[in-house]
Formats: structure tokens, sequence, C-alpha cells
């Protein structure tokens, strides 16, 4: 952890941001130090992507709001002068262009070398390269992006970040950069993050992750109903007082405090020889109630599990249903005619439509059971989906509300909404808390076990390990397409997660 900076380099003063309906900001004050990492926490919906765009430039603060950087107050935020004051923004989809290379994604920020009209590309590699070594990061930036391992993607969005060919870097603002990251490949970009730091420019780091907070940052202002709670140092903080601070009331995070397991014998389904691009012969047996977690880092096969058990992605497959029936080859439709339910993440493309309202969102699934003659009976499809909203407490509680306007925790909700409407025997659940806030999170938990209590099974495939930690009564280890280990019950910690997936060997189930 650095020293404490005690010299303001960005000002931030009464900012406060209306919308149509909405306040989501409201004299938001807290200062930004040289030479510190600076945490911004909050729940979904608290104002924290509105102030990180209110300082690109993307939004126009209210009036009356101030922000000065190094002394020099902005009247008019606009992206050329927040560039030239040296703030410099990573979002948490990197924006870069996976089919280019990283010298070309390098190119596209900040414009490409030349040789007269032509693109000097051995010039361009050259500063690349330049620039990944400033951040102690070797890449081969000929390669196309794709190829890359997730944090050495990450490092080529904040080596182009602090590229100076267009001025001095003041500020870093990193959002969620972690959120894609396997936890073996945190450390290294916290690496990264410190080799940023020593070059003089100042961090806002924004994280749904408590640990990184705690491990990296010098303070932490906390954002709360789109208000400052405050501003306090690490030192002395642990993770039960900073979780209080953002939900507002205490959150219980102890995994040994959750309601004990609601297994039963009785199986739910038994998957026999499961393979993919990855996945090599992978077995195992769920029982209802039971929540089984599926671990392991980036190519392990962990990504691809879930789409394939639910016929999502190609693969081959033997599955028992729970009726003793035996079935090879999995599609969508038998999916879903063996109650097997795919929850994606909010974040994926597929997991639900952004043009669309709750309603039209929660009833998609089951749309014909509320079809009469060629027409949809509005008043049982909404009435459905009100007890749903009750029930899942999603907010705002508008059917109407717009799905795209919804918080990250809030989106999840939805779309476990539509698949609990549907009624499914197994919950498949893919990165389920991928991007949700620590009281969404916990909500999360809460509907997995309240839906195993009433003998639905949930495969929980996720990045996290503190998903598997804090709902999980089994939990399957992959490495190289197999399953390497498994843990049960009070064998499940982070630490002996961590340990079983950066295992070198694998054995079958």
């Amino acid at each position: 952890m650095t020293a404490v900076a005690t010299e303001t380099l960005i000002a931030i003063e009464g900012v406060g941001k209306t919308f149509p309906g909405q306040r989501a900001l409201a004299d938001v004050s807290f200062e930004i130090e040289r030479g510190e990492i600076h945490a911004l926490v909050g729940e979904n919906g608290s104002g924290k992507s509105t102030l990180i765009k209110i300082l690109a430039g993307f939004h126009e603060p209210d009036p009356g709001s101030r922000i000065a950087v190094a002394g020099e107050e902005l009247k008019a935020l606009a992206p050329a002068d927040v560039r030239r004051l040296g703030l410099r923004f990573v979002h948490q989809d990197l924006g870069l262009v996976a089919e280019l290379s990283a010298a070309e994604n390098v190119g596209l920020a900040s414009g490409f070398a030349k040789r007269g009209p032509k693109v000097d590309w051995a010039g361009q590699c050259r500063r690349a390269d330049a620039l990944l070594a400033r951040i102690g990061v070797e890449v081969d930036v000929e390669l196309p992006v794709a190829e890359l391992r997730a944090v050495e993607r990450s490092a080529i969005a904040i080596a182009r970040a602090l590229d100076e060919l267009h001025g001095e870097i003041r500020l870093l603002v990193l959002d969620e950069p972690t959120a894609a990251l396997p936890p073996a490949e945190v450390d290294a970009l916290f690496r990264v993050l410190r080799e940023v730091l020593e070059q003089g420019v100042s961090i806002l780091y924004v994280s749904h992750r408590l640990e990184e907070i705690l491990g990296l940052a010098d303070r932490v202002t906390v954002l709360r109903d789109g208000r400052c709670k405050g501003t306090f140092p690490i030192a002395g903080m642990d993770r039960a007082r900073l979780a209080e601070l953002i939900v507002g009331e205490e959150v219980e995070a102890d995994a040994a405090q959750r309601p004990p397991s609601c297994a039963t014998e009785e199986r739910a389904l038994t998957v026999r020889g499961m393979r993919g691009a990855v996945l090599d012969g992978v077995g195992f047996e769920l029982r209802r109630g039971e929540v089984l977690g599926i671990a392991g880092l980036s190519g392990s096969g962990r990504e691809e599990l879930a789409a394939v058990l639910t016929g999502a992605a190609p693969g081959q497959i033997e599955l028992v249903d729970g009726d003793g029936r035996t079935w090879s080859g999995m599609t969508p439709k038998r999916a879903k005619q063996l109650g097997l339910a795919l929850v994606l993440a909010n974040r994926h493309p597929d997991a639900a439509i952004g043009q669309f309202s709750i309603r039209e969102n929660v009833s998609l699934a089951q749309l014909p059971s509320y079809v009469r003659g060629g027409r949809v009976r509005g008043a049982q499809e909404r009435g459905a989906v009100e007890r749903w909203i009750a029930d899942l407490d999603i907010r705002p509680d508008d059917p109407d509300r717009l799905y795209s306007y919804l918080s990250g925790g809030n989106k999840q909700k939805v779309i476990l909404a539509k698949w609990l409407n549907t009624s499914p025997r197994v919950f498949v659940m893919d990165d389920p808390t991928s991007g949700v806030d620590i009281g969404a999170r916990h909500g999360i938990y809460g509907l997995v076990r309240e839906q195993a209590a009433t003998g639905a099974g949930f495969v929980v495939c996720s990045s996290d390990l503190e998903d598997f930690v804090g709902v999980c009564d089994r939990v399957l280890a992959l490495v190289g397409g197999r399953v390497a280990a498994e843990l049960s019950g009070a064998e499940i910690t982070e630490n002996r997660l961590l340990q079983a997936i950066v295992t070198q060997t694998g054995k079958n189930a």
C-alpha cells in the first residue's frame, strides 16, 4: 500500500446529476490526492457510473457542481478538456477490438505511427511494446487480442490509456477492472497498477470486490443512493465495516452461518462424458436441492460448461434425468423440455433484451401460456410479473421500466425471475454475480437457497470464488477440461479452491 498523499489532484464539490424522473447524484464531494489509489464503492445504482461519466465528459453535471483538476476548475466538462487535463479511463469492457492486435488497438486510440502517408507498422509495434514495458508487461503485440489472456488484454487497455502522446497522464480511472479476471490473474493486474502508481499517476479504482479494495487502496469513498457517505482511510478498515458502509446496515458475511444444505438423496440429473472445445469427459451427479459449483481458471472448461449442458454451445453429453431416462446430446429445446434453465450473467448479450421492459423480459420464456386466440392476456401476464417483482424485491417495482435502465443487481433479479417463472427442475447459472454489489450478491444467494429448499437443483459456474463459499454445497474444480478436485461443506474456502484450480494435473470425475 502506498504512502498517504497530501496534495489534492482532483477536487469534486457538490456534484449532482438529474435525469428525467430521477436524481442520480446529489451533492457529492470528495478529493483524490496525488500518488494514491482511491477506491470508489457503492451498490448498483448508487451513482458510481454516473459520476465516472461526468468525469469523462460524457454527462454534464447539474448547475452548481464544481470539479477542479490540479487547481484548474472545469467550467464545461468535455472529452477534449478531460483528456487535456490528463484524465484517462479504462472501462470494464476494455474497448478493445478482439480481431486486431495490441499494436492496432493502441493506434485506434491515439493514432498510428506514420512513414509518409502509410502506416509504419514496425514503428507502431515499437510504440505498443514501449507502452507495455512502462507497466512491466511483455506481450506479443502482433497477436490478435482475442488470443491473449484476460489479464494481458487488461494490461493493453491500461497501457493504451497511459500513452502520453496527447499530454501528461494524471489520473487513471478503472471501472471494475477485475470483473472478467480469474482470481489467479488479479495479483498480476495489481502489480501493473503499482507500476502505474510508481510513475506518478493517481488511480481511481471502482470495484464491487471488497477484498481488492482492502488490499489495494489507500482511501475509499462510499456512495449510497446518489449521495456521498464519506471518505475513509483503508488502514483499520475491515470487510464487515466496509460492507456496512456500502449497504447501510450490517451484512452477513460469514458463509459458515448460511442455511444448511437442502440436498436430498433424490437425483436431479446425472451427466456423463461431457465434451466441448475444452471439456474432456466431465461427469457429475446433481441431487435435488443441491447447489453444485463449477470452478476453474480461464481455459479450464468452466466457461463453456453451462452452455454445453443446456445445448447453447456445441458438445457431446449423455444425461440421465430425474426420471431415469437417458438422453444423448442436448439442444436448447430439449433442455427446456427436461426442465433445465440457463441463467446468464446480466452482462451477457443473450441474457435479456435491453429494449424490453421488466414485464416483457420476465414473461418472455413463458409467453405462450399467456396467449389466447393469438393475443397476449395482459392482465394475467402483468399479475404474474408483479408477483415476481415483489418476491424478488426488484427495484423499481414498475413492470414497465426498461430493463436497460436497471442496476446490475436488479437486472440479475429480472433474469432469475424470467426462469423462475418457468418452474425449472435445474438452474444452470453462468457467472450470476458478475458486476453485482455486495447487497445484491447476498440477495441472489438467498434466492438460490430459497429455491433449493423447494427441491430445485443448481449448477453454478463462476469466476468468483466468493460465490462458491457463499452458496455452494459442493464444488468441482476444473483443470484442463477435467475435474481435478471436489470440495464439499467446510472444505469450501477461497484458499482451498484457489489451490484446486491451479493444480496442473486433472482426473476424470
